[in-house]
């Protein structure tokens, strides 16, 4: 599973990492009105919140009904962003992409392993496929500044 790959490259990296374990994802979920897939599910029981190499993934800080309206608490940024810029209900923002459009996992979507797709989104509402899951594209993501 490419998430295990992603968390083995945090791990050796973790002097240059921050991140901050949660213990609320139901919580987020029922905030949120969707289902986290399976590897942002891991993710956020490990690390709720990480950032490496000067890439941020966004998640839950400690709890999604009290954290700090900022970033990388990506509840409030999802929340924000469907109120503000029309983001479909089922899109969780995960991350900036640094040139005004945002990495978002497409939860309607949902494969045999209970994987949604990654996408980039952009407040017009245009789409680019990204990867199959949170897993592959965090792993992809961490590799590329390797």
């Amino acid at each position: 599973m490419s998430i295990q790959k992603a968390f083995k490259i945090i791990q050796e990296n973790i002097a240059n990492c921050y991140v901050v374990v949660p213990d609320k994802i139901v919580a987020a979920e029922q905030i949120l009105g969707v289902k986290f897939p399976k590897s942002y599910t891991i993710f956020l029981e490990k690390y709720g919140v990480a950032g490496i190499f000067g890439f941020e993934i966004y998640g839950i800080i400690k709890d999604p009904a009290t954290d700090e309206a900022c970033v990388p608490n990506g509840i409030w940024y999802t929340l924000i962003e469907r109120k503000e810029s029309k983001l479909p209900l089922d899109y969780i923002v995960i991350g900036d992409t640094g040139e005004g459009s945002l990495y978002v996992i497409d939860t309607a979507q949902k494969d045999e392993n209970a994987e949604s797709p990654v996408l980039i989104w952009d407040a017009s509402g245009e789409t680019e496929y990204i990867a199959d899951s949170f897993g592959e594209f965090l792993s992809e993501q961490l590799e590329s500044f390797m």
